[in-house]
Formats: C-alpha cells, sequence, structure tokens
C-alpha cells in the first residue's frame, strides 16, 4: 500500500513551508485520532542540499525548531553520518518523534513509513531536489486504506521559486519508485504579485542575523513561533483548503485508477511490479566534460558527465538581443502555472478580482513608480535562475522595458505576467542557443569527448509492465507505447538479427544523449553483432526545429562514439532530411 496522489504545494517563502508542514502535521495527526487510527504523521524537513554534514549545522536547524515551540523530545536528525533514530522505533506507540532533519542524499536505506509531509527548507531561490527522499513518504503505514483520504496521500511543501524544476524532481522520485506523473497533483500558493506589490501577511517575517554564509540560512533567519502558526485563522483556513483538495485529489486519482488500470486492489493503489535485466550490457557512451588538472599516470578521474547547466558558465544577457513580440500578451492580467497535463508554464487570465485589485493599485502610483514597479516585479520573478548574474539580469530586463512604447509602458503592470513570461522564455531561447553553441565549440576544440558512462538499472519498476513481446532487455517492459511506436517495435521484435530491445524512460535513470539538452531515445535495440541503436520515433506534425536539432545532435554522437553505436530518427509518413521512414529504418537495421 502506497501514499498516492503525491501532493505538491509551493509557498512565498520557507517561514510559509514551516507554519504550513506544522499546523498540516497536527491537522493530520487530529483526523488519525478521530478515525482511531495507530498513526502518527511525521514530518521530514529537508535542509539545503549541499550542506556541511555535521553536527554543528544540523544541531542549528534542530535547535532552531525548539526556539519555535517544538518539544526536542519530537525532533531527530537522520543523515548518513548523523543518526538520530539508531535506537529508536517510529512504530512504537510511545514515540515520540513528529519532525524529522535530513538532507538530500542518503547513503543508506531507512524505513519511515509515517512519514507524511516531506517540507523542503531549502533557500527559496534554490530548486527543491526532492528525488531521493520522495520514497520516504510513499509507504502507507500499516499497510491499509484509511476512511479519510487525506490520510491516503503524501505531501511535498516547498517554496522554490523555479516550480518547473521541483515538479520535474517529484516526477523523477515517483518515477525511481515505479510511479509517474500521472501520479502527482499540485497546487502554487505563492501570490502572483507577492515580489513587491502585496506585503506579507504579518504572520512571518525574516530577522536578519550572523547565519548569511549558512547553506539554510532563510530557515535559520524565519522569524515563526508556536504561537503565532497554531493561533492563526488565516493559516489554519489555508491548510484547510490544502486538506480539501487533497482529499478531492486522491478521490479523482482512484477514479481515474480503477478506470485505467487492471494492477490495483480493493483500495484502489497501483500494484508496482519489479522487472529484472536478462542480459549482461557495456556501459554505453555519453559525453564527458574534462577537467583540469588530473592525472592520467595515476589513473585519476579527469573528466565528469556532461550536464546542460555546464554549458551556461559564462552566458551573459548584456551583448543579448531584446526582440520580443509581445502583442500576444496585450488586453489582460495573466498568471503563470504549471500545467498539470505536461508539467509546462502555461499561463491564463487571472480571476476578476485579482483584475479590481491591479486596477485599483495601479491608481495609486505615478508612471515613473509603475515602470520601476514592473521592472521590479519581472526581475524577482526571474531572479530565480542561479545561473544569471543579477546584475545581467536587472539590466537586460530594464533594456527591454525603456524599449517599449509609451503606451505599453503604462499599462505594463496590467499585463505583468504575461510579460514577464515572454522575457523568460526569451532568455531560454537565448540561453539554449548558447548552449549549443558552447556545446559544439568544445566538442570541436577536443573539451568534450565520449566516455562509456552510462549503466543500465538492474531492476526497473512500474506500474505498466508488459511481456508481451520477446527479445526485451528485461523480463518486462514498461507498456507505454502509442499506435506508432507499437507499430515500429512490432517490426523491430520481428527481425532475425535483434538480440535485445529496450522501451527507454524519458527521465532518469533512463539514457540520455546529454548535451545542450537532454534527448532521450525511445528505444535502445541490440543487434546479434552487438551494434547499439538508438532510436527516436516522431510523428509526421513534428517535422520542425525541434526535431532537426535532435537529430543533428543524436547523429553527431553516433559519430563521436565507436563504430558500433548508431542514432535514427524514424517518422511515419513524412521526414526532415536525414531521417528515415518506417520501412527505411526496418531494412537498414537489417543489415547491422
Amino acid at each position: 500500500m502506497v501514499k498516492l496522489p503525491v501532493i505538491l504545494c509551493n509557498f512565498v517563502n520557507v517561514a510559509s513551508v514551516i507554519d504550513n508542514a506544522i499546523v498540516m502535521q497536527n491537522r493530520l495527526e487530529a483526523i488519525a485520532k478521530s478515525e482511531n487510527a495507530d498513526l502518527r504523521p511525521i514530518v521530514l524537513f529537508q535542509a539545503q542540499s549541499g550542506a556541511n554534514e555535521d553536527a554543528q549545522t544540523f544541531e542549528k536547524i534542530k535547535n532552531k525548531l525548539v526556539k519555535i515551540g517544538i518539544e526536542k523530545e519530537q525532533i531527530a536528525i537522520k543523515t548518513a553520518k548523523i543518526n538520530e533514530l539508531d535506537e529508536i522505533n517510529l512504530l512504537d506507540k510511545d514515540c515520540k518523534i513528529r519532525y524529522i532533519i535530513t538532507i538530500n542524499a542518503l547513503k543508506e536505506g531507512w524505513d519511515c513509513p509515517y512519514a507524511y509531509i516531506l517540507a523542503s527548507i531549502a533557500n527559496k531561490n534554490s530548486t527543491a531536489d526532492v528525488e531521493q527522499l520522495i520514497g520516504r513518504v510513499l509507504r502507507q503505514p500499516n499497510a491499509r486504506k484509511y476512511t479519510n483520504q487525506e490520510l491516503n496521500v503524501s505531501y511535498v511543501l516547498t517554496c522554490s521559486n523555479d516550480f518547473e524544476k521541483t515538479a520535474k524532481s517529484v516526477i523523477a522520485g515517483l518515477n525511481g519508485a515505479g510511479f509517474s506523473k500521472d501520479d502527482y497533483r499540485q497546487n502554487d500558493f505563492r501570490e502572483l504579485d507577492e515580489p513587491r506589490v502585496l506585503e506579507n501577511n504579518g504572520i512571518l517575517e525574516y530577522a536578519n542575523d550572523e547565519n548569511n554564509g549558512d547553506e539554510n540560512s532563510e530557515f535559520l533567519s524565519a522569524d515563526v513561533s508556536i504561537d503565532n502558526i497554531t493561533k492563526n485563522i488565516e493559516l489554519e483556513n489555508k491548510v484547510s483548503k490544502i486538506l480539501e483538495n487533497a482529499k478531492t485529489m486522491a478521490n479523482e486519482y482512484d477514479k481515474e485508477i480503477k478506470e485505467n488500470s487492471s494492477n490495483l486492489d480493493y483500495f484502489g493503489d497501483l500494484e508496482v511490479k519489479a522487472s529484472k535485466i536478462k542480459f549482461e550490457v557495456e556501459k554505453i557512451p555519453q559525453f564527458v566534460k574534462l577537467l583540469p588538472g588530473g592525472s592520467i599516470l595515476f589513473e585519476e578521474i579527469n573528466y565528469k558527465v556532461l550536464e546542460k547547466e555546464d554549458l551556461e558558465k559564462d552566458f551573459k544577457l548584456a551583448d543579448k538581443d531584446i526582440q520580443i513580440n509581445f502583442d500576444l500578451a496585450e488586453g489582460s492580467i495573466f498568471e503563470v502555472y504549471l500545467s498539470k497535463e505536461d508539467s509546462l508554464p502555461k499561463y491564463k487570465k487571472v480571476t476578476q478580482m485579482q483584475r479590481e485589485y491591479f486596477k485599483q493599485y495601479l491608481k495609486t502610483t505615478n508612471d515613473e513608480t509603475r515602470i520601476r514597479q514592473s521592472i521590479n516585479l519581472i526581475f524577482d520573478k526571474l531572479r530565480k535562475d542561479n545561473a544569471l548574474n543579477e546584475n545581467d539580469l536587472k539590466n537586460y530586463i530594464e533594456r527591454i522595458v525603456n524599449n517599449l512604447s509609451d503606451e505599453r509602458k503604462a499599462k505594463l503592470l496590467d499585463v505583468i505576467d504575461a510579460y514577464t513570461l515572454k522575457i523568460k522564455n526569451k532568455i531560454k531561447e537565448l540561453k539554449s542557443e548558447y548552449r549549443e553553441k558552447v556545446f559544439y565549440d568544445l566538442l570541436n576544440k577536443g573539451n568534450i569527448k565520449i566516455e562509456n558512462t552510462f549503466s543500465f538499472e538492474p531492476i526497473i519498476q512500474s506500474s505498466k509492465l508488459s511481456s508481451l513481446r520477446d527479445k526485451s532487455l528485461y523480463e518486462e517492459e514498461i507498456d507505454n507505447l502509442n499506435s506508432l511506436e507499437n507499430r515500429l517495435l512490432t517490426e523491430i521484435a520481428s527481425l532475425d538479427n535483434i538480440k535485445w530491445w529496450h522501451r527507454n524512460k524519458d527521465m532518469k535513470p533512463g539514457f540520455c544523449i546529454n548535451a545542450f539538452i537532454n534527448h532521450y531515445p525511445d528505444f535502445i535495440i541490440c543487434t546479434e553483432n552487438e551494434n547499439i541503436i538508438m532510436v527516436k520515433v516522431k510523428g509526421d506534425d513534428r517535422t520542425n526545429d525541434d526535431s532537426k536539432t535532435k537529430l543533428k545532435l543524436g547523429s553527431k554522437w553516433a559519430d563521436k562514439a565507436e563504430d558500433k553505436y548508431f542514432y535514427f530518427m524514424v517518422f511515419e509518413n513524412s521526414k526532415i532530411e536525414g531521417s528515415l521512414l518506417i520501412d527505411e529504418f526496418i531494412d537498414a537495421i537489417k543489415e547491422l
């Protein structure tokens, strides 16, 4: 039994994460008592990733929680080096632990079925990398379904400015545990205009202290207390709303599972299967970046697996163009949100109440103030990108705003979120172009090479595994194919020269051609001659620049790897230069 779906809630700041986590823990424990459930919900406080893992660092966080008003006996530290749970049985009915302080990468497993809330207290300008902790909150205590749906789901609370990356981290964690993006739901509780226009509600403030050099300084400086948390009606109402939404989402989730899955028990939970690898496979090459120093003589590692962020180090906006078409951003006020369907940022019109608030606020400001606040608003919404120098970003936004017509400047605050999204997408496009240029430059100079670094997992887990086709790399493969992929795989599996095939995941731990983008092939094929073939399947509506970019990258990867590695992009009826139609592809691999 598992606690699904995972509910991802994003808040304004670290202090909001703290108070919502505490109130939510209290509410869930009260709900458990009302059901006479032998249950004590636990909060996992995830400290800043990269924190120096010593006793002093985590004692600071523990002392902060005690200062807030939480009993010391209810708090424990659990990291790879510090283990205050060593002598404690969390399932014991007399156990007092309700809060566990941990970090991201734990070096050994530990069992915590009572964990319900994963609260990231990383600074808001960092991405909440919760991938490796998701599994700690999934297992249901006592392996049973509870009457109250609030007790049947998991909660992840963050304050990350980069909600998109945080959502992907949650999905990656679910994926690693055998689930998918269909098993999570999200809500962003940041105010639309939080950075400048609206003031904090007065519940939580920040204090200047001596912790500025600490990775967890934002948490340590959050001025919070049990009294102003538990006695605040507005906060209580917000948590009630979250739990009510969780109940609705859980009901919808159960309904979807019953309609779409044959692998379920009477409680509506997915049966997660495990599938073992059947063949010994050598490591597959990926791009690596050479590191300065290192000694080949003494066999020191002098390279690292390339990440696209490695290519952004010297990116600057100072010399970049500011040509943006804002036409579609005119006429309405928009809010930016994360799509449930594809986890990508989208925008929509805000509510009438929000629109009226803006109109009233705009009447109180002069033109110069409005322009300055517009720049600050856009800056605050985009500064989360740690790869950008803040002065560089601020100057770029000023250049864009100053280049607008007087008419557009006058109504800029009306459409601030739509303009922000346009600028964000422009910067994203500029960074992508820059990464691509740097990648090929470094590749041509020999600073990026190919090394055999990727290994297949010995076991894959998923709720949708199938053994309908033979020659699969694993005993069962993930069965989530569309009609075109089904047709192609049927042809592949029927060939005499195919040793094994594998349905590749489109995120870690799947294989990717790592460069300025992470390009995940749909299938990996091995022939009897030990040739390794990467295949990307594209619909006829995808004969676009994105496909051309991926085809060029895949072909370059195959060119730089050994002779036995191949890359193909396959279409059904229409194709781009260098790609193949299905019949052409089948004829090509028959010879390999």
